[in-house]
């Protein structure tokens, strides 16, 4: 019995002693504590989350380890940010072509070139990007030069001679293979002759026998273009081709600068009244031998078409291959009435005369002093 209330007999009192008949009350601050604690386990899991996560992340941009081996990867004209990424992952560049693609985006790269690259296995997106930065590896290259006036038959050995990688008969294979056209060759002309430009090139080591004759075609066509071979027909009433050939007979006959376009002034000369064209060399050409004897049947072979002595018109194809001096001349001849010339001194200087005594007398001159 509470002694507080031992007066009161109408209460049932408990006693001390029933201590199953209470109830524990703990204090509040209890349960701040449990509370708080479940929050720092959360925040501890987040965290550890957190940390997982953007270390998975971080390694998807930037892998663990240092970077490996190197590894050539070729990067083709027109490939897109996301075509190189993949591109770098399976090559094992980078381990996420996804994020790659993205991290390039958000930072502004990805306008790579186009070519061949030494990068390095299991690098970052940074290391990667720095190198595609750089740019592709410089090709190695080889040079050949082929000089004027040779012909097809001459200049062929001489590429081959200079690049390793092709052969005469490679060449002649593409050329006769119709995988390259030439610029201004008329319909039912299959004669090379003329239409590869004679110039110094660099080119690839490993260049193919048509990508060695793509360049020269290639710049011929960009020379005669430049010079304004498309209106040959126009301003001479000849083909381009024609006008090529011309250009071919110049670069045969001329030895000096000066004598280019004066000799081309002769052609035309000779072609507007109708005579004979008398150009040694075209006869040379037909009989595919260099420093031939032209006797009287080579020189007066009306069948031959490159005979020069009867024949009054240009002969079928180019006689040889004119450089940028010759093909302008022949699109410019110089003015004058000349009909001949004739070489009048060892610096190859010609004398150009509309006088056939004129002309003769020299000829003999010249003759007399073994000019020829």
């Amino acid at each position: 019995m509470s002694i507080l209330d031992k007066d009161n007999e109408d209460v049932e009192y408990l006693g001390w002693e029933d201590e199953d008949d209470f109830v524990t009350v703990r204090a509040g601050g209890f349960r701040i504590v449990r509370a708080l604690v479940a929050l720092v386990i959360l925040v501890a899991i987040g965290w550890f989350l957190y940390i997982g996560v953007r270390s998975w992340f971080s390694s998807q941009l930037d892998p663990d380890g240092e970077p490996g081996a190197a590894v050539t990867v070729n990067i083709p004209s027109g490939a897109t940010t996301g075509d190189i990424a993949e591109l770098l992952e399976a090559n094992g560049v980078v381990p996420n072509s996804t994020f790659f693609r993205y991290f390039a985006e958000w930072t502004g790269e990805g306008n790579f070139q186009a070519g061949e690259y030494f990068l390095n296995e299991n690098s970052s997106a940074e290391e990667a990007i720095a190198t595609l930065n750089i740019g592709p590896i410089p090709p190695e290259f080889d040079r050949f030069g082929v000089p004027e006036g040779l012909w097809v038959s001459e200049m062929l050995p001489q590429i081959a001679e200079q690049l390793p990688s092709v052969t005469v008969g490679e060449l002649q294979a593409v050329l006769n293979s119709g995988q390259l056209e030439p610029r201004y060759r008329p319909a039912g002309v299959t004669s090379w002759e003329g239409l590869l430009f004679p110039a110094f090139y660099q080119i690839e080591d490993d260049a193919t026998p048509v990508e060695v004759l793509a360049k020269m075609n290639n710049e011929f066509a960009r020379v005669t273009a430049a010079l304004g071979y498309g209106a040959a027909e126009t301003t001479h009433n000849l083909s381009a081709y024609e006008v090529i050939i011309i250009a071919s007979m110049i670069e045969a006959e001329a030895r000096t600068e000066e004598d280019r376009a004066k000799i081309s002034r002769v052609i035309y000369n000779r072609l507007q009244q109708g005579w004979a064209l008398g150009i040694d060399a075209t006869c040379v050409y037909s009989t595919g031998q260099r420093g031939i004897e032209l006797t009287v049947d080579v020189l007066d072979d009306f069948e031959n078409p490159y005979a020069c002595r009867k024949n009054t018109k240009l002969p079928p194809t180019p006689i040889a291959a004119p450089g940028k001096a010759s093909l302008d001349a022949a699109l410019n001849p110089a003015d004058g009435d000349w009909l001949w010339y004739v070489l009048k001194d060892a610096d190859g200087n010609h004398l150009f005369t509309d006088d056939a005594e004129e002309f003769e007398i020299q000829k003999q001159k010249s003759k007399d002093e073994g000019l020829f």
